[in-house]
C-alpha cells in the first residue's frame, strides 16, 4: 500500500473512532490526570500541523542511512509500550472545550495536505527545518510513519478513555 493511502486510512480509522464518542463524552476526562477524546485529537493535530511547512522547506538527499531506518525505533517507542510519555508544551492540548466537528475538520484538512505533499515530493529526502525531539531529522517518509504510529498509540488511549466513561 502506498504511503498516502496508509496515511488516509489511518485518518479515517481515527475519525471513525472519535465519532464513537457522543458530544457529552468528547470533552469529558475520565479521571483527573487523564485526557479527554477532545484532548487526544487536539494533541494529534498540534503534533502534525507543521508538517506541510516542514515538507516544503529545506531538505537534502539522504546518503548515510536508509530512508526508513527510524521506523522500527519509532514503532518500538510508541507502540510496544503503554508507558505514559510527556508531551512538550507546544503539542499539549489547550484547556478550553472543543467542538468535535471543528477538530475533526482541521485534523483531516491537515492530513489531506500532508498526503498530497507526500505524493508530490520525494519521500526519502531528509527534512531539515525541524528535528523530531526524540529521533532528530527525519525523512518525509519517516514523518508520515511517525504520524501514523503516533495516532495508533493514541487510538489505544481512546479505547481506554471510552471504557472509563
Amino acid at each position: 500500500m502506498q504511503l498516502k493511502e496508509q496515511l488516509l486510512g489511518n485518518t479515517d480509522a481515527l475519525v471513525q473512532r472519535i465519532e464513537e464518542f457522543d458530544d457529552a463524552q468528547f470533552n469529558k476526562n475520565p479521571a483527573p490526570d487523564s485526557w479527554s477524546a477532545a484532548n487526544v485529537l487536539e494533541h494529534l493535530y498540534r503534533s502534525e500541523f507543521g508538517l506541510p511547512s516542514l515538507f516544503t522547506s529545506e531538505t537534502e538527499p539522504l546518503n548515510d542511512r536508509a530512508p526508513d531506518s527510524f521506523l522500527e525505533p519509532i514503532k518500538k517507542r510508541f507502540l510496544e509500550s503503554d508507558k505514559p510519555m510527556k508531551a512538550s508544551s507546544v503539542i499539549l492540548p489547550t484547556d478550553n472545550e472543543k467542538t468535535k466537528a471543528e477538530l475533526i475538520q482541521i485534523f483531516t484538512k491537515n492530513r489531506t495536505k500532508i498526503a498530497d505533499l507526500i505524493e508530490k515530493l520525494p519521500e526519502e529526502e531528509l527534512c531539515l527545518k525541524f528535528e523530531h525531539p526524540i529521533f532528530g531529522n527525519l525523512t518525509r517518509m519517516e514523518w508520515v510513519h511517525f504520524s501514523i504510529i503516533h495516532t495508533q498509540r493514541h487510538m489505544r488511549q481512546l479505547d481506554r478513555i471510552q471504557s472509563q466513561l
